[in-house]
């Protein structure tokens, strides 16, 4: 699977990306599913004590319905990114309607920060060709991860000692979410642990 991203990123003059740029020892916090109006305040609290930027792809829906979430993020240095309008199963919708996704998501963050294309991951990372045409077309990144957390599945201490086993290291993508509590308990656990490693955490742009 790396090489048929590594061949996607090249074909596509690096528009598809698994990795941030590497450089000191940079690592990349991802955020799907939000904003949340529990757990997001939670995650940004826990980011600013630690002086780290996150990344967070927002589900237009949400962002449309929590603006506050989304302007606090922008205010404290994070970076955002669209995840669709609805967070549809893009395989089972015609090119049209993922387009729309897409182009929906896009108009709603660009009343938050201006911007009139944004980062796009698509639901559940699966790229269909329809998805990725488009983001080709309009020169829109299309960031993927490189290490998958499984927050969305483990126990924070399984997710924990699998972070700890895989040993992110420079230029990595982590995925993450922020629609529960697992990723604030993990990074709780583990950011000291990773900052006094060297690394630093800046956010995708």
């Amino acid at each position: 699977m790396n090489a048929l991203w590594k061949a996607a990123s090249i074909l596509s003059g690096n528009l598809v990306r698994t990795h941030g740029a590497g450089a000191n020892s940079s690592v990349y916090l991802t955020f799907d599913d939000g904003p949340h109006p529990e757990h997001t305040d939670i995650l940004l609290d826990l980011l600013a004590r630690h002086g780290a930027k996150g990344t967070f792809f927002l589900v237009g829906s949400a962002a449309d319905r929590f603006p506050e979430l989304v302007g606090r993020m922008l205010a404290e240095g994070h970076s955002i990114g669209s995840h669709s309008m609805t967070h549809p199963k893009m395989r089972t919708l015609g090119a049209r309607a993922q387009w729309s996704e897409i182009d929906l998501a896009d108009a709603v963050l660009q009343r938050l920060d201006g911007k009139e294309r944004h980062m796009f991951r698509p639901p559940n990372g699966r790229v269909t060709l329809a998805a990725l045409a488009a983001c080709v077309w309009r020169r829109q990144p299309l960031m993927l991860w490189s290490i998958d957390s499984h927050d969305y599945k483990l126990a924070p201490s399984d997710v924990i000692q699998r972070l700890q086993n895989l040993a992110p290291t420079d230029g990595d993508v982590i995925l993450f979410h922020d629609d529960g509590a697992c990723a604030a308990h993990v990074l709780g656990a583990l950011l000291t642990e990773w900052k006094q490693a060297g690394l630093s955490f800046p956010p995708l742009t």
